[in-house]
C-alpha cells in the first residue's frame, strides 16, 4: 500500500464528524431493530474518540497561533521525512556526456 498522501484539518474534521455519526447511527438502529440490547461499548468508545477528535480540530482552528505552530512543525517533520536525492555517480555523468576524472 503507498503512504498516506497530504490532508487537511477541514477533511480530517469531517471524516472523523462523519464517522462517528455513522457509528452512532448505526449502534442505534441495531438497538431499535432488537438486534443488540445496548450499543457495543467498544464502538460507543470509538465514536467518543473520533468526537474527540473533532473538539481537537475546533481548538486548534480557533487559535491562530497554534494553527500557524503546528504548520510549521507539519512543515518541518515533511523536510525531515523527505527522501534525500540519489547520489551522482560515474555512469550517471557519463550518460551526460560529460568527462570523469579520476
Amino acid at each position: 500500500m503507498k503512504p498516506p498522501g497530504k490532508t487537511t484539518l477541514v477533511r480530517m474534521q469531517r471524516t472523523a464528524m462523519l464517522e462517528a455519526e455513522r457509528i452512532e447511527i448505526t449502534q442505534d438502529y441495531w438497538v431499535k431493530d432488537g438486534r443488540i440490547k445496548e450499543p457495543e461499548p467498544h464502538l460507543v468508545e470509538r465514536r467518543d474518540d473520533y468526537a474527540g477528535m473533532v473538539r481537537l480540530i475546533d481548538a486548534i482552528n480557533s487559535d491562530q497561533d497554534l494553527l500557524d505552530r503546528l504548520k510549521r512543525r507539519m512543515a518541518a517533520l515533511a523536510a525531515e521525512n523527505a527522501p534525500a536525492p540519489a547520489p551522482e555517480t560515474a555512469e550517471d555523468d557519463a550518460a551526460d556526456g560529460s568527462e570523469v576524472s579520476e
